[in-house]
């Protein structure tokens, strides 16, 4: 009987290891691995969101040209004059006239102008240059408001003699409020009658009433804005809407000027998309003009594990409540085999998730998962190429 040594079967069974691995291997599904690492996803969570406020269009009631004796965005009393309505033009031709002599301004209204200028010259920045405009605006607008004090003053028996006359038409505000020189097609939307087709901005169609111009009674003479309390509304993604349903205030930071003011929030959802409410009880004189509004919410940058979207896992798991929900997990790939883990996720942008173990997992910091989950089950050996 011939002697068969032993190295010649150790080499035997080394060859049929190294066959079948290599058939495997070439045969196989290959699975890449990748290590998990702590990371963080900067989040740009700017919007435009439409502004719903409590606001009525005010009919002029009356036939002539109209002088407005308030400017753009005033605080009015209840029955407060805005603006007249001159029949013949007579009484414009005696504006015109005492308006082109030059004014001068009080002491308080001086201080009042300093204080504009230093309030603005404090705060500015380079990224907040648009809040030139704003003070060039406030300034114009308090001008104008001066000058028509100056004229309801000095033209006040004129005016009465021509409003007996009937030659003239007073406007009056039907209620204390904030007096708009410019309304829009949205006028009246409300948290309830919105629609997704509202945020069609090309659809808006945005009219500005001024001195000189000519109003009939069904005429709107001016949008009277009556609440300080105010809404801002955005459409939101599901990833977003994840971050934010346990929320009840948030931060908001207006691109217009820079100003950072806190709201109340709440999201519903309608015609099939989720919607982030925001509720104001302030700012509304600053927005009172704009129908929609360039807006950022400021949220801390998410970091926890950090993991390619490629590697993650959705399953439908049944609750104690006998209702299915959505969990999602990772396979870990340790120990040259896959074995599936449970994740929360905490944020997921186009390429990257945030995720945190849950039920205390074996997943930790370096370890390594699976790099694309698709196609791979629990036991899978592992082919990393």
């Amino acid at each position: 009987m011939p002697e068969i040594h032993f190295e010649f079967i150790l080499l035997i069974f080394i060859f049929i290891y190294l066959f079948f691995h290599l058939l495997s291997f070439f045969t196989g599904h290959h699975i890449t691995v990748t290590e998990v690492k702590q990371g963080q996803i900067v989040t740009d969570n700017r919007f435009r969101a439409l502004a719903l406020r409590n606001e009525t269009l005010v009919k002029a009631g009356g036939t002539g040209e109209a002088y407005y004796f308030l400017p753009d965005e005033s605080r009015v009393k209840n029955g407060e004059t805005v603006l007249s309505l001159d029949k013949t033009g007579d009484l414009i031709s005696e504006i015109q006239k005492e308006t082109s002599n030059s004014f001068s301004l009080s002491n308080d209204q001086k201080l009042r102008i300093t204080e504009m200028l230093k309030g603005f010259n404090d705060s500015y920045s380079p990224e907040t240059f648009e809040s030139t405009y704003s003070l060039k605006k406030n300034a114009s607008d308090y001008l104008s408001l001066v000058n028509g004090e100056k004229v309801k003053k000095t033209l006040n028996k004129s005016l009465d003699k021509h409003i007996k006359a009937g030659s003239v038409i007073n406007v009056n505000s039907p209620s204390s409020g904030l007096v708009c020189l410019s309304y829009d097609n949205l006028n009246g939307l409300n948290e309830e009658t919105f629609k997704k087709s509202s945020f069609d901005e090309s659809a808006l169609k945005t009219t500005e009433v001024s001195t000189g111009n000519s109003l009939s009674p069904d005429s709107t003479a001016f949008r009277l804005v009556t609440d300080d309390n105010w809404k801002l509304v955005t459409p939101i993604s599901d990833t977003l809407y994840q971050s934010l349903k346990n929320k009840s205030t948030i931060e908001v930071r207006f691109d217009s000027d820079g100003t950072k003011v806190w709201a109340n929030m709440h999201i519903i959802k309608r015609e099939g998309v989720q919607y982030l409410v925001l509720e104001f009880d302030d700012s509304m004189d600053r927005f009172s003009g704009s129908r929609f509004l360039d807006i950022e919410l400021l949220l801390d940058n998410e970091s926890g594990l950090k993991v390619p979207n490629s590697s993650l896992v959705t399953k439908a798991k049944k609750g104690s409540d006998g209702e299915y929900m959505q969990t999602y997990g990772v396979y870990l790939a340790n120990k040259g085999y896959t074995q599936y883990v449970e994740v929360k996720l905490l944020y997921k942008n186009g390429q990257y998730s945030i995720i945190e173990p849950v039920h205390n997992s074996s997943l930790r910091l370096y370890d390594y998962i699976v790099l694309d989950a698709k196609g791979v089950k629990d036991g899978d050996i592992i082919n990393d190429k």
